[in-house]
């Protein structure tokens, strides 16, 4: 009887323990989830509300200057107007009705743990619009005016002020946007005093770098009362496919684009050694981590961009040497990129859902005349798929830095008044501030396109046309389903 007593409180106590383990499991894994997730914990440090927060700005180390090296960071000084708006003699023919942005986010941390990066500093002394926009950011915090945020509402604001976080914006990222919304502002001011919300769209990915990115940006650009009209919207994917997403060819056309890649480095003995190296010294968890050198550059461009010593292991330190061998290496893969045969599919089916959306954003600026301006705040590869799909490819659009924009700018002809709707419309591609439209596949050689001595304009029934009705003639296919079944 006794044994029996003494097994039952032995099955008891481990119950126990077993509940006890169970309620603790379920309170750790909601907090590991909300330290991990990109997605941040609401609380009340969201915003730094102290009047004397700008201190932590100050610097204690000074920056190294890599000089030619940072011009893949894209400081905001780099930022500036381009072909944007430009339109010369014709703007006595022609009234801009609308412009679609998509950019992609500022600086940010690296995307792996990366040697040293709590001893870097990824602060900046802020300048008066930097401090005038966190008062912004404060007020509509305190006095609980978040609802044009939408499902951002609960996103911290802005980054912290000098630590460099896992994929996360830096300080110097928002001032790279708010000097991007500033400098296209004097381009487009004629389109931004708007009445009502549904002359605004502002898309973001659903990533706080996106997210706080298109905030500074279009705090930038519009005015506070504007931008307290509009509501954010959220993508779910990077490459903003909307409803399609899921697409078979896309594995197989990746592979083979990356297979290429490997061929091309494997070619390149001596840097795939120094590679390897740099890597190791680099990487925290060099293991776990492949051996990619866009990765490499990525993880190298945290010390770049924000002027911090290159990091050293066992011995071993890369140098500036080391650094521009990588960077001169990417450059020249980047053209064999560009040309790569498959790239423009590959382009055109993981962009397809955003190439609608922009068609009936295009159609309801020539039917409505509203949207005057939407913005969709992205990444590299979103701006790379849409490029590639378009067919602008070159070693500059296959790989967009910090900060970057493709613009299209909507034309109206006001001196004619034509019986077909839209006949009337024409439109411009600029990529950080060259015009490229002459390179867009579906506006070469078109009539009806409009070339004034550098300047060229295409129709928007072009675009139309080509994405509703040729978009898919390469892959021999007439619709989406049917191209992704097709194997390449």
């Amino acid at each position: 009887m006794s044994n029996v007593q003494s097994v039952t409180v032995r099955n008891m106590t481990r119950h126990r323990y077993l509940v006890y383990l169970i309620i603790w499991l379920c309170i750790l894994f909601p907090v590991l989830y909300f330290k991990i997730s990109d997605r941040p914990v609401p609380d009340n440090k969201t915003v730094n509300t102290s009047e004397n927060s700008a201190h932590k700005y100050k610097r204690t180390v000074s920056r190294i200057d890599y000089n030619e090296l940072t011009k893949v960071c894209n400081p905001p000084h780099m930022i500036e107007r381009g072909d944007e708006g430009d339109i010369g003699l014709l703007n006595n023919s022609l009234t801009i009705q609308g412009v679609i942005i998509l950019t992609r986010h500022g600086d940010r941390g690296p995307m792996n743990h990366v040697r040293n990066m709590a001893d870097i500093d990824c602060g900046m002394d802020p300048d008066q619009e930097y401090n005038d926009y966190t008062k912004f950011l404060q007020n509509i915090f305190f006095n609980m005016s978040l609802q044009f945020l939408g499902p951002f509402h609960g996103y911290p604001l802005y980054p912290p002020q000098n630590n460099c976080s896992i994929s996360q914006l830096t300080p110097i990222g928002v001032s790279q946007m708010l000097k991007l919304g500033r400098t296209l502002r004097s381009v487009y001011y004629p389109l931004l005093s708007v009445s009502n919300s549904d002359d605004i769209i502002i898309y973001s990915t659903k990533y706080r770098r996106t997210f706080q990115s298109a905030l500074a940006f279009m705090y930038a650009i519009l005015s506070p009362d504007v931008l307290s009209k509009v509501t954010f919207k959220e993508s779910d994917s990077y490459s903003y496919c909307f409803d399609h997403c899921a697409c078979f060819n896309v594995n197989s056309l990746q592979m083979k684009i990356k297979q290429s890649s490997a061929r091309r480095l494997k070619g390149r003995r001596a840097i795939e050694k120094m590679l390897k190296r740099i890597h190791n010294v680099v990487h925290l968890m060099s293991s776990s981590v492949r051996v990619d050198p866009y990765l490499l550059r990525d993880s190298i461009m945290t010390y770049v961009c924000h002027g911090a010593p290159l990091p050293c292991f066992q011995n071993d330190c890369i140098t500036r040497d080391n650094v521009e061998q990588l960077f001169n290496y990417i450059d020249w893969d980047l053209e064999h990129y560009a040309k790569h045969g498959l790239l423009r599919k590959y382009g055109l089916l993981k962009s397809y859902g955003f190439a609608l959306n922009i068609a009936m954003n295009l159609l309801k600026m020539v039917s409505e005349s509203k949207p005057r301006l939407v913005l969709y705040s992205g990444h590299d590869l979103t701006a790379q798929y849409l490029l590639a799909a378009f067919g602008v490819l070159s070693a500059q659009t296959m790989s967009p830095h910090y900060a970057s924009r493709l613009v299209f700018e909507v034309y109206r002809n006001n001196t004619v008044d034509t019986t077909y709707p839209g006949r009337d419309f024409y439109f411009r591609v600029i990529f950080n501030g060259k015009d490229v439209t002459r390179s867009v596949a579906f506006c070469k050689t078109r009539a009806g396109s409009w070339t004034s001595s550098s300047i060229y304009l295409c129709p928007i029934e072009s675009a139309i046309r080509f994405i509703h009705d040729d978009y898919f003639t390469t892959f021999n296919a007439s619709n989406y389903k049917e191209a992704c079944g097709t194997r390449s």
